[in-house]
């Protein structure tokens, strides 16, 4: 089975409310279609195969909004770790570069769980396995 990574999406409107439970269909680029409904707070959670470098198209609220996943930041910038956590369910909030308390709690858990010391540092060790964990 092929190794999956997580597209988390917040989508507001132009006034920045919450594009909630809205249906969406999200396409990939091996053609696969997936649909569902946003969370009350507009947010969307889909497993994406590992890899994946095209654009996903996502219809919602009658536009379609082209999601490119390529080009990540480097695993061992805050930026990259930051994405990478996020990708793969350790949420930070938003991606801004800063290594905020956010961060750290979520780099906390991700070190307990995979049996790293815990110090919500990004050491060398921890950029590694995350980039590992991540795939990318």
């Amino acid at each position: 089975m092929a190794s999956l990574r997580w597209l988390n999406l917040e989508l507001t409107d132009s006034t920045g409310a919450p594009l909630g439970d809205r249906e969406y269909a999200l396409l990939l680029p091996d053609g696969t279609r997936r649909e569902g409904r946003l969370d009350a707070q507009g947010c969307l959670h889909e497993p994406v195969p590992a890899g994946t470098a095209g654009p996903l198209l996502l219809d919602v609220a009658e536009r379609r909004i082209t999601l490119d996943v390529a080009g990540m930041p480097a695993h061992d910038t805050v930026e990259g770790v930051q994405e990478r956590l996020n990708h793969l369910n350790y949420f930070v909030g938003k991606v801004d570069g800063e290594l905020g308390r956010f961060t750290k709690l979520a780099l906390e858990r991700f070190q307990r769980d995979h049996a790293l010391p815990v110090t919500g540092r990004l050491d060398a060790e921890t950029a590694e396995r995350l980039r590992g964990e991540h795939g990318a």
